[in-house]
């Protein structure tokens, strides 16, 4: 029943807005979750565009996904995409690259999720907080090859080194005060012997 208003909600949209089309939309029967090893698979392009107008950008496709996720309960919870880059307009992601699997880095930067798009097709994946890892054109749906990559959006946020929390501070302090007492005494020791002799 669900999955009738589903397709009837996208079928609606279709028809009353010709340039949606085109939009991402999820495939059903091919995503449980974008946790899950194979992604979830969508029909459609994503690009690095904020409007969500945009049937192409990936704010539409996290809306497509979270409307998606209201009506399946194992594709939980609802994602907040953080747009970092894409292959296409930033060189040096992807090393050892083939045309259908190889591996990527983000120096930097911590990746939440990927999209890996090859042909009509791309797969959106959550890489758990990563800032490496490898790629694969696998879960596109292909005959006998395996499509070739068109290329990967990452999201994410940039790395922060650590804060020292309060009781780490009081420690480095009180380790400091010590070794410059330590220095102190060392030195009106080496005093008094130069006295004495």
């Amino acid at each position: 029943m669900k999955l009738k208003a589903i397709l009837a909600g996208a079928a609606i949209m279709a028809a009353a807005a010709p340039s949606l089309a085109n939009a991402s939309v999820v495939v059903v029967g091919k995503c449980s979750s974008v946790s899950s090893s194979s992604g979830c698979l969508f029909l459609g392009n994503i690009n690095g565009s904020q409007n969500g107008l945009n049937p192409n950008s990936y704010k539409f496709a996290q809306g497509v996904y979270n409307l998606y996720n209201n009506f399946v309960p194992s594709a939980q919870p609802n994602i907040k995409l953080n747009y970092l880059f894409d292959t296409d307009t930033t060189s040096g992601l992807i090393t050892g690259a083939g045309k259908t699997s190889g591996t990527w880095s983000t120096p930097g930067y911590v990746i939440d999720y990927m999209a890996v798009k090859a042909g009509s097709y791309f797969s959106l994946y959550k890489v758990a907080d990563l800032s490496s890892g490898s790629w694969s054109t696998m879960d596109i749906p292909h005959g006998k090859n395996l499509k070739d990559l068109s290329h990967i959006v990452f999201f994410g946020s940039q790395a922060v080194a650590g804060v020292p929390e309060p009781a780490t501070w009081g420690m480095m302090i009180a380790g400091v005060g010590m070794a410059g007492g330590a220095l102190r005494r060392r030195r009106a020791r080496q005093q008094v012997r130069f006295a004495a002799a």
